[in-house]
Formats: structure tokens, C-alpha cells, sequence
């Protein structure tokens, strides 16, 4: 998805330079920005709208006297009601303005949409002409990778994310993957049901959410009661000290599980193993794997360490 975003917005700046290069008539250029797919806006250096596509209008429910008064200061305080993070939103476009940057970020609004948003300036030597703004909305295919119970990226976000973190070059961190198992999961749909054990799940979940948010790491739920986790550290000692912070967080949930013996709560058993510089993940993957079941095998609850 990143990469078809990347070339629609590379198709989008390079057709609006070449309709104002061939120097065609307003209507023709009108026609061919309400012809895109995704929410355009042209502000020119003055803080003035030159033009917002018909996608556009839709996307952000625009009434038509804040577009024909084509002031951005009004239409940016009308936009920014919609959203969860309005100061946020608001910050960037102000940061922006006067510079040359692209930016690109994802913005959440109220109603639960989930938008794209990338913006590139229009030079005129060294001085800002105008700035575009393009507008994409996300939310079926963002949902396609979240896990609705727990909130996680999926398997399929996994999928996606896994690769590049561990073939990415070398950096000077080390890399650790972990993987980890909520002990004896069966037995506790078993006894308590299956509403419970979703209920487990997606406590397990907010602590995995909690921790990703605070050290930057990625956090998947990449089977039924399964979760993955990749961070980057300065050694796999500190790694250890991460996962286990987590083993530590989920056993202090307290909840009861009888067929968990001999902890009779909610336990994890969690593998894991660090390496440095690219590797290959498929073989990554099932070291870590045969660490978890290693750690499942001599008693739960506990962490084991695979070497690469």
C-alpha cells in the first residue's frame, strides 16, 4: 500500500506540472484534479486556496461558502473539528507552510476514517509558490491489517513489517525478535469460555500497545493466542530486560487460571533472539519459534534465548 501511495502521488504532482506547463484552460485543469480518486488542495504562499478537487469537498463534508471565501485559515479550523488530534494536525500544516519539505503522516478522524496525508511544495526558484496537499483515505485497507479484538496489527501487517525489519542493514543496534504464547490457552477457553479468553487476549493486547507506544517497538498478534514482537537495543541483555518487563506485566494482570498449574493465573512463555545486520527471516522466525516451544516445554511462564 505505501508504495502505490508513493507512485499516485508522484502521477498527481507530475500531471498538475505538466497541465500548468502546457498552460491549459482553468476548466481542462479543474476537470482533471476533480477527476482523481483522492482529496487534492492547492494553497498558494499567500495562505490562499487556489483550488480543492470534488474528492476533496467530500472527504472533509466542506460547505460551499468556506470554499468560495478560499481562506485556509477558516477551512483549516473547520477540518481540524473533525479529527482526534486537532492541534496536531493543525501544527504540521503551520510547520509546513513556509517551507520546501514533503511530509507525509496518517490522520485519524472522529468517525473512526483513518486518512492519508502527503504534501509537496511548488517552487518558483528558491521561494515557495504553492504547497499540495493529497488526501487518501485508508480505512478499509488499514482495517485489512488490524486485529479487531486486540487492536494489533495482524498477520497479515506481519507479514508486510516482519522482512524489512530484519533484512534492513546494519545500524550499529542489535535486533530482537520475540514470540510469545499465552500458556495453556486451550485449557482456559475450556473452563471459563471463550468470551474470557478474548477478554484475555485483548488485555495481553493493551499491555503489548503500551509497550510498542513507549519503546518504539513493533507488536503483532500473529495467531490465536500467539503474539510477535521486534524491538531494537544496544545489546540482547537489554532485550531480555524488555521481554521480560512484559512476561513480568502480563503474570500482575492476576487473572485466574486453575489450569495453569503450578502459577493458576494467566502466564506467557515467550522465545526470543537477537541478532545484528541483515538476516533472513524465515530462518529467524523458526529460531525463535523452537525458543518459545523450549520455554513452553521446561515449565511456562519464563523466557528462553535461541542463539543465531
Amino acid at each position: 500500500m505505501q508504495c502505490l501511495l508513493e507512485k499516485r502521488t508522484v502521477d498527481y504532482v507530475t500531471r498538475v506540472k505538466e497541465l500548468a506547463a502546457e498552460a491549459v484552460t482553468s476548466s481542462i485543469f479543474q476537470r482533471a484534479l476533480d477527476a482523481l480518486p483522492d482529496g487534492v488542495l492547492l494553497v498558494n504562499a499567500e495562505r490562499r486556496m487556489v483550488y480543492a478537487n470534488t474528492a476533496f469537498t467530500r472527504l472533509w463534508q466542506m460547505p460551499d461558502d468556506i470554499l468560495a471565501s478560499k481562506d485556509d485559515a477558516r477551512a483549516l479550523q473547520y477540518v481540524t473539528d473533525q479529527l482526534v488530534d486537532p492541534e496536531q494536525f493543525r501544527l504540521e500544516v503551520e510547520r509546513l507552510h513556509a517551507t520546501t519539505e514533503t511530509s507525509e503522516d496518517e490522520i485519524l478522524f472522529k468517525d473512526g476514517r483513518i486518512i492519508s496525508r502527503r504534501s509537496l511544495p511548488f517552487e518558483e526558484g528558491v521561494d515557495l509558490a504553492a504547497r499540495i496537499w493529497i488526501f487518501t483515505d485508508i480505512t478499509e485497507a488499514r482495517s485489512a491489517s488490524v486485529d479487531h479484538l486486540t487492536g494489533l496489527p495482524n498477520r497479515l501487517a506481519f507479514s508486510r513489517a516482519f522482512p524489512h525489519f530484519v533484512t534492513a542493514p546494519a545500524d550499529g543496534l542489535t535486533r530482537s525478535i520475540a514470540m510469545l504464547d499465552v500458556d495453556n490457552f486451550k485449557r482456559y477457553n475450556d473452563l471459563y469460555g471463550h468470551a474470557c479468553g478474548d477478554d484475555v487476549l485483548d488485555e495481553i493486547g493493551t499491555i503489548f500497545q503500551a509497550h510498542g507506544q513507549e519503546t518504539g517497538d513493533l507488536a503483532f498478534r500473529i495467531g490465536g493466542e500467539e503474539f510477535l514482537m521486534a524491538t531494537r537495543t544496544r545489546n540482547s541483555s537489554e532485550a531480555r530486560i524488555l521481554f521480560e518487563k512484559l512476561r513480568k506485566s502480563i503474570c500482575a494482570l492476576n487473572i485466574v487460571h486453575e489450569g495453569n498449574r503450578p502459577h493458576q493465573c494467566v502466564t506467557v512463555s515467550i522465545g526470543f533472539a537477537s541478532f545484528q545486520g541483515a538476516a533472513e527471516p524465515q530462518a529467524i522466525f523458526e529460531t525463535v519459534d523452537k525458543a518459545l516451544y523450549l520455554a513452553k516445554d521446561s515449565g511456562r511462564n519464563r523466557i528462553v534465548e535461541a542463539t543465531v
